[in-house]
């Protein structure tokens, strides 16, 4: 009996020493980590640990003149939901730190403006002088391309091209061949044209290369090569306005370029020259 009694005193004196070496909870070491634990998992401590974490917070807070950062959760939770359900009117703007970012509703777009088809615009009366002179060629399919107006560039000797944009070209004068030649790049990715024979509003022939540039959004024609020599027998003018036609002779691809406006004043001369002379003779 006397040994169950010591050993009894023995585990009891053992045990108090236990709680002598126990150490106190003092959340100021890892108050952060200490704040978040307790917020997401609040099980891990007791009640008296969790009041002593909520007391660091309070004074904490109250030394920095913040709100307890329980609240300022809370609160920024609500301005969150209250943004969700909020809808911006037409004139809100929403403040994106120091950045001002209109609401997507203020965002107006701007109408899309469709170009008319020019492919749809008849084309105008072929002029006699030039059906008469396609005829004394043995020249055919006859078709209308564009009212083309001359501009510095088109003057140029130096650029030495005349340039017809696809988006003013009114009926398609080229074969498939034609096109996919035109489509075809050399080594360098330049361009490689087809050999084309244009003539000028006086019918003088000359021997150019058509070729095609692609650019961002359209792609332009271009009469390469020997243009400035039409320049030098021509005396056309910036604005100037030629009508360009394409006919073909055993396949072979022309173009005639008329200017319709001197041809009707020249017409127009002739017209008061013979009424002249009529009327000369009647006296």
């Amino acid at each position: 009996m006397e040994k169950k009694a010591m050993a009894i005193e023995k585990i009891n004196a053992y045990m108090q020493k236990l709680k002598t070496m126990e150490k106190k909870f003092d959340p100021l070491p890892h108050f952060t980590l200490h704040k978040v634990l307790s917020q997401i998992s609040p099980q891990f401590y007791i009640k008296d640990e969790l009041t002593q974490i909520e007391k660091v917070n309070h004074i904490l807070c109250q030394e920095a003149n913040l709100p307890p950062i329980s609240q300022s959760k809370e609160k920024r939770v609500e301005v969150v939901n209250d943004k969700k359900r909020r809808r911006p009117n037409n004139e809100d703007i929403i403040y994106d730190g120091e950045r001002k970012v209109k609401s997507k509703s203020t965002i107006r777009k701007k109408p899309i403006i469709r170009k008319k088809e020019t492919m749809l615009s008849p084309p105008p009366e072929l002029p006699s002088h030039v059906n008469n002179m396609i005829k004394v060629l043995n020249g055919s399919d006859i078709k209308y391309i564009m009212c083309k107006e001359l501009f510095k560039s088109d003057l140029n000797y130096y650029l030495n091209r005349l340039s017809m944009p696809i988006t003013q070209i009114k009926f398609d004068f080229l074969t498939e061949i034609e096109k996919t030649t035109l489509e075809t790049r050399d080594h360098e990715g330049k361009p490689i044209g087809i050999k084309v024979i244009v003539l000028d509003p006086c019918f003088n022939e000359f021997s150019l290369f058509l070729k095609k540039w692609n650019m961002k959004t359209t792609g332009i024609y271009n009469l390469h090569q020997d243009w400035t020599p039409i320049l030098l027998k021509n005396n056309f003018k910036e604005n100037q306005k030629l009508d360009i036609w394409s006919f073909r002779i055993n396949e072979k691809l022309y173009l005639l370029l008329n200017d319709n406006e001197t041809h009707k004043i020249e017409e127009n001369r002739e017209l008061k020259n013979s009424t002249g002379v009529s009327k000369k003779k009647e006296e």
